[in-house]
Parts: structure tokens; sequence; C-alpha cells
């Protein structure tokens, strides 16, 4: 198993994902220490009672203070000025950790950021869950799922190799790919279903009908992430807008020429557009369903 150099881990910010990473860390055979940092002292207790993290504090010079890697789990928007904060302070007393952050958005923290800290490597787990808060943590949220890293032109070698590292011991698989290139897929991937399932809620809600009562697994998977927290993907929407409006584009695309099938009673080219996307999901079970047995082929 691949294994990190450093024995101190600052996590600023405590929830969900950065709960889940310290959770998977302490279940392999490192033995270093979890210190976390955030601006609300009950999720930080309650990590503390959880055996999340081993100690916190409300001060984040105190936070850094003898860190190996830092890792910033801030909301989207917010996760540019703790970089900063981040950055002045270790420039004031000389440290120079790895730093790393959970965004699910790299361009608008790459461009809101200084990006001549040699020792940043931008990141973004892809997994998560509708709950959110340290309390909905889990051990094996990122068993294999993708991470990508998006290092920088300024970056060491040395600094992405510890974070591919980091994440390599929770069991996940490590890529890397163009700060451009992140954001533009991930707003076709993750970024545009989400605005789907609100869009889709929505609607339902506003029907006199209430057809949401009626609904079973279908319902249930289309929806389940209109579940997820509201500020952070209003965060999402508005730093990864241009990319979002393409992939939302595309799919309103492809809602037209279904409605024109449907409206023109087309049933072979349904079936045949129906078929095309049938074997296209199948086609990715394995990433999308990484802990799922294999399917068996077509009879």
């Amino acid at each position: 198993m691949a294994m990190i150099k450093g024995t101190r881990i600052a996590l600023l910010g405590l929830g969900l994902i950065s709960g889940s990473l310290a959770k998977a860390l302490k279940a392999t055979s490192w033995r270093g220490s979890i210190v976390a940092w955030g601006p609300r002292e009950p999720s930080l207790k309650r990590g503390l009672s959880l055996g999340v993290i081993d100690e916190y504090t409300l001060d984040l010079e105190a936070a850094l203070d003898g860190a190996d890697i830092v890792v910033v789990g801030a909301p989207p928007a917010a996760t540019a000025s703790v970089l900063n904060a981040v950055f002045v302070a270790l420039r004031k007393n000389g440290q120079t950790p790895v730093v790393t952050d959970l965004a699910s958005i790299k361009g608008h923290i790459v461009a809101q950021a200084p990006t001549d800290y040699p020792g940043f490597v931008p990141g973004h787990p892809i997994a998560g869950s509708e709950h959110s808060g340290v309390s909905a943590a889990r051990s094996e949220l990122f068993a294999g799922r993708e991470v990508i890293l998006t290092p920088l032109a300024t970056t060491d070698e040395s600094a992405t190799s510890e974070v591919a590292n980091l994440w390599r011991m929770t069991g996940a698989r490590v890529t890397e790919m163009a700060v451009d290139a992140h954001d533009a897929a991930l707003a076709a991937s993750s970024h545009s279903p989400h605005m789907i399932a609100y869009a889709l809620t929505m609607a339902l809600s506003k029907d006199g009908l209430a057809p949401i009562e009626h609904g079973g697994g279908a319902l249930r998977d289309m929806t389940r992430i209109a579940a997820s927290d509201p500020v952070m993907w209003r965060d999402v929407a508005l730093t990864n807008r241009d990319a979002l409006l393409a992939a939302m584009a595309a799919v309103d695309g492809e809602l037209n020429q279904l409605r024109e099938l449907i409206s023109t009673g087309s049933g072979e080219e349904l079936e045949r557009y129906f078929a095309h996307c049938r074997e296209v999901r199948r086609g990715y079970d394995r990433i999308l369903n990484p802990m799922l047995e294999p399917r068996e082929p077509a009879s």
C-alpha cells in the first residue's frame, strides 16, 4: 500500500468529505495525528467525540503548527480565502507543508488563491453523499472512487506524489487533469446532474397531483442528490458558471431531441436512442458502482 511521509495532518473544515478522509486514514496502518480547525466548534467537538480527529483548535496558526499536510475542506466559494490565509500564515512562520483542497471546482480557486506555493496540489475526490456533516463521515467513502489532482506549473512533483499517496491510502484511484479540463468534465458529470435533480424536484413540488407521493425507485434515484447541501451547490453553480451552462445546454439539446421523437411518434428511433443510452450506462458500471460485482454479459 502507498504510504505518506507526513505524520501530522491538519484538516481545515470538518465535514463529510474531510471527516471521511480522516476515518479512512485511521483505518489503515498509518499512525499519525489529525488536528482539525474550523469556524464552528460544535462540529469540531463532534468529530473529536466520534474519534474522527485527535484534537481541534479554533486558531488557524495553531492548526498549521507542525503540520506536514494541510487539507482545506471549506465550501467551494470559501476555499480560496482559506487558502490565502493559510499561505500568509505559512510564509510568516517559515513552514512548507504540502497543501491540498477538496473543492469540486478548480479554476475559480486557482484564480483567487496564490499559485506560486510549490507545495500546493489542487484536488477533488469524486465521492460524496446527499448527507452532510462529520456525523455522516464514512471510512469507505473513497474506496474505488476517483480523485482528480490538478497540479500547477509551480507544483513540486514531490508534493503531488504525497497527495496522491494520501488518497491511495483511502482506496481511491488517482488521476491528473488540467484545471480547465477538470471543471468542464465535472460540470457535465456532476454539476449538471445536480441541477437536473433540483429542477425535477422543483417541478414535482409544484404539481397539484403531488406525484412525488407515488414515486418509486426511479424517482428515488433521480432526486436523491436534490437533498444535498444547498450552500455548497449554490457555490458550485456560481463558481463554475460557464462550464455548467455549457453542460446544461447539451442536456437541453437531448431533451429537445427526445421531445421531438415523442411528439412525432417515432417509436423505432426512441428505442434506438434508449438502447444506446443503456449500453453507454452499462459500460460504465465499474466506474459508477466500483464496489458492485461485474454485470453478467447479456446472453
